[in-house]
């Protein structure tokens, strides 16, 4: 092979991230805070992750009529109230490694462009392996293995601070966690995460958008 093809081939291999394998998770998250007035607060709530290839997409699991229409439309008729809770957010990758992140109201039916700027504002920290695998494998690296007992293909790892203790139960093959664990040292506060594989849906959420209006995140700020 001709040595510029073939080292042109190597730059383009190395510029394109590898296209990510099928993943469908439910995301189950409890957690329970011990407040300074004595109230011991209790938050429950689900999510889905879907991604194929470079596409992500996580949206909350929403029991039926959980948000009536009238609620949504109680202000004045010219502008909405986005519901960030309550909107799925898809984030694909390009090919150089930049990602496009928005949400989707589909109740509203409408798509919003998120700028890099207002990632923190709809609790995204603007990394593609926190958006596809719930936690970026840096973290896990960065933790000790565990000797607490594990299924096959899958390790207990550990990290934190002096004041909090975190515990992944990380699945080695799949790259993602299974089951997060982490609490303070006070014990006022502990939380646990749990990620159960599902079947791919036959229809992929981000399919389904014609029809759609496309907003800016700042069309939501006047």
């Amino acid at each position: 092979m001709n040595k510029l093809l073939l080292a042109t081939l190597l730059a383009t291999a190395c510029a394109t991230p590898a296209l990510a394998a099928d993943l469908a998770v439910r995301v189950d998250h409890d957690i329970t805070v011990l407040g300074a007035d004595g109230v011991t607060r209790i938050t429950r709530f689900s999510e889905r992750l879907i991604r194929r290839d470079n596409q992500s997409w996580v949206a909350r699991v929403l029991p039926a009529h959980a948000h009536e229409e009238e609620e949504h439309r109680a202000g004045d008729k010219g502008h909405k109230h986005m519901d960030l809770a309550a909107a799925a957010r898809w984030v694909a990758r390009s090919d150089d490694g930049k990602l496009r992140v928005r949400l989707v109201n589909d109740h509203e039916k409408m798509v919003v462009d998120i700028p890099a700027v207002d990632y923190s504002n709809i609790g995204f920290d603007g990394k593609w392996t926190t958006a596809s695998q719930l936690l970026d494998p840096e973290q896990i690296k960065r933790m000790q293995p565990s000797k607490r007992s594990a299924a096959p293909g899958t390790r207990w790892y550990e990290g934190g601070t002096r004041n909090a203790r975190v515990q992944v139960l990380w699945d080695e093959k799949e790259q993602y966690p299974r089951r997060i664990e982490s609490a303070n040292l006070s014990g006022s506060s502990h939380s646990t995460l749990v990620a159960s594989r599902e079947k791919m849906p036959a229809t992929l959420p981000w399919s389904r958008l014609a029809g759609y209006s496309q907003k800016d995140y700042s069309d939501l700020l006047d």
